[in-house]
């Protein structure tokens, strides 16, 4: 292969890239076998191209309120609380057999200041139907596999004061389609 033909795929997709549906686009091969792509008719010999259009997708917007980026302190309101973790469950916990049902627990030094609510995101997305002043969560139907949990203080302008670290978890449960198997799951052999 040429060495110029990485060169030339890059320009030839740019070129689909940046062309628009009206633009027109020629393609050729040189004397040394190289193929070529441009906006203007070239020399005797080029064939024109007809380019697809890009594909664009937007997506619609979201009603559910996003989690904070980040574990972040904001300005203000934050001075109030010198301490607001995730105490349980830690990171990296793996949670068996929960029946989908997983207990959140938070510190908050000092207490929940008047206006402000408390809400727990998972896997980016705010939980809704738990009550908004407890440190003491129960959430349920929590689906198998990997999860992230994160816990804000908002003030009463949806605006985060400060957040949890992301703690990540990971729920199992026994499937009866594929049942635990091992040598600790098997009857004992009866000794004589």
């Amino acid at each position: 292969m040429p060495r110029t033909a990485p060169f030339t795929a890059i320009a030839a997709l740019l070129l689909c890239a940046a062309g628009t549906a009206s633009a027109e686009t020629y393609k050729w091969i040189d004397a040394q076998g190289q193929v070529h792509y441009s906006d203007r008719p070239p020399p005797a010999g080029a064939t024109q191209v007809e380019l697809i259009p890009a594909q664009t997708f937007h997506a619609p917007a979201s009603s559910q309120a996003r989690a904070p980026a980040k574990s972040q302190r904001t300005t203000g309101d934050a001075a109030t609380y010198s301490e607001f973790e995730m105490r349980r469950p830690q990171s990296g916990a793996v949670i068996p057999n929960s029946g989908g049902s997983v207990s959140v627990e938070l510190r908050i030094d000092p207490v929940l200041q008047p206006g402000h609510s408390i809400y727990l995101y998972m896997d980016g997305k705010r939980v809704d139907g738990l009550p908004t002043s407890s440190t003491s969560l129960q959430l349920s139907n929590v689906t198998r596999g990997d999860h992230q949990l994160v816990a804000a203080v908002v003030d009463n302008t949806g605006k985060a004061v400060v957040s949890t670290p992301a703690v990540t978890l990971t729920v199992r449960q026994t499937s009866i389609a594929k049942p635990p198997q091992g040598p600790a799951l098997r009857p004992p052999t009866p000794k004589n």
